[in-house]
């Protein structure tokens, strides 16, 4: 029986270790290309725990319905996640992969002047560029005009740093001390995905949450209708149902900031992800 256990264990052990040894050794041989498979996949991934757990969209969805009710579950947007996987493959990975060599090219005269440096360049450099490159390149693939592509990074842009700073400036110091070069890609969009990992699983609390609110709110405006048949003659308190409809656009608010700027959307895949 123990055998039997150990062996069932052990292949899937072996698998994996088989299946990193491949991943290494296509990464020693082929640099670019693997990095450019990784990101976009990675981009897959993300933008799927953002579109299903973070916004709650589903396939088949009648795209009707979901307009009339605002609680109900969008549709799943599959251009949205084809231009992140492009974006993710041809344009993210090809410039990461330039942009983490060149830097590991500094070399200061000790390791803290050396990491404080590689930060700076990668924060204050890489960051407003490849935001700037994040948002116009999602502009060109949606078909928007020179103007209207403009107009979107002028938007998105100050929001966007500021995350991206957050999230990645952390992240670098650890990428840039410890983690090996042809690793660094993978551990940045490793901490992205890993975000919105996180901010799926705070939404499904939270749509735990609004779902209570709306049955207390159902109750409380149930209890006030019979208290009214009742006692037609006196005046019927509403305050229960007050307090019941203001959790509800609470809990409603929460969600939207959720799937908003803090996460959800292209916003949040491409701020977690890459910058």
């Amino acid at each position: 029986m123990a055998s039997t256990l150990a062996a069932t264990l052990t292949r899937p052990l072996a698998t994996a270790r088989g299946a990193w040894q491949a991943y290494l050794s296509q990464l020693k041989s082929h640099p670019l290309r693997t990095k450019m498979a990784t990101s976009a996949s990675m981009f897959l991934l993300a933008d799927s725990v953002a579109q299903f757990g973070i916004e709650g969209r589903r396939f088949g969805v009648d795209a009707d319905a979901a307009e009339e009710d605002a609680d109900a579950a969008p549709k799943w947007d599959a251009v949205r996640v084809t231009r992140l996987v492009l974006y993710g493959g041809l344009v993210f990975a090809p410039l990461s992969h330039a942009w983490l060599g060149l830097v590991d090219r500094v070399r200061l005269t000790s390791k803290l002047h050396t990491l404080g440096a590689r930060l700076a360049l990668d924060q204050l450099i890489w960051g407003p560029f490849i935001v700037g490159v994040f948002w116009g390149s999602n502009g060109v693939l949606e078909g928007k005009s020179p103007a209207q592509v403009q107009e979107k990074v002028e938007h998105a842009f100050v929001s966007s740093y500021i995350k991206s700073l957050c999230v990645f400036g952390p992240t670098q110091v650890i990428n840039f001390a410890f983690v090996p070069l042809h690793h660094r890609l993978a551990v940045q969009q490793t901490v992205g995905l890993g975000w919105n990992i996180w901010l799926s699983y705070i939404n499904n609390v939270n749509n735990r949450i609004l779902a209570r609110a709306h049955a207390d709110l159902a109750l409380a405006q149930a209890a006030e209708a019979e208290q009214a048949a009742a006692h037609p003659e006196e005046r019927v308190s509403h305050a229960g149902v007050e307090r019941a409809e203001h959790a509800v656009e609470k809990a409603r608010a929460r969600r939207e900031r959720i799937r908003g700027g803090e996460g959800g959307g292209a916003t949040g895949v491409g701020t977690r992800m890459g910058f």
